[in-house]
């Protein structure tokens, strides 16, 4: 199975149907995940608390890689992920980023980068046109 079918399989399974059992099947012992928050880098371990809490706000995650590219270890995707708003049933869809260094069949390293205001945007959690409120002075608080 190619990297990519690979990762393609694994992100449906565990962020798509929840299946916590499917986190370690990808990562090498001592990988790591940077980016999903400043300052954050997560574990496989640390996966089985972040995959539920996104879930109680996003139902029905389907994700599709747009894009890729891949080198001797490195894959970089481009992925779109659809999913239900949980509060208001309200489709919702946004992009990510992830760049992953492998060591054979395992992820060593991966950098994330999702557009998480347009996920917050659209299950409500943030006022639409956040950037642009931001950016004109408004403040959030």
């Amino acid at each position: 199975m190619s990297r990519l079918s690979m990762i393609d399989a694994w992100l449906n399974d565990v962020w798509g149907e929840g299946r916590l059992d499917r986190i370690d099947s990808l990562f090498a012992t001592e990988a790591q995940a940077n980016g999903l928050m400043p300052g954050l880098e997560l574990r496989p371990e640390e996966f089985r608390e972040l995959v539920p809490a996104l879930r109680v706000h996003l139902r029905d995650i389907k994700i599709t890689v747009l894009r890729h590219c891949e080198t001797e270890d490195w894959l970089w995707t481009l992925l779109q992920i659809d999913g239900t708003a949980a509060q208001s049933g309200h489709h919702v869809c946004f992009n990510g980023q992830l760049a992953m260094r492998f060591e054979g069949d395992r992820i060593a390293e991966a950098y994330n980068n999702y557009d998480v205001i347009a996920l917050f945007e659209e299950i409500e959690l943030l006022p639409r046109d956040t950037i642009a409120l931001c950016l004109s002075g408004e403040s959030l608080a």
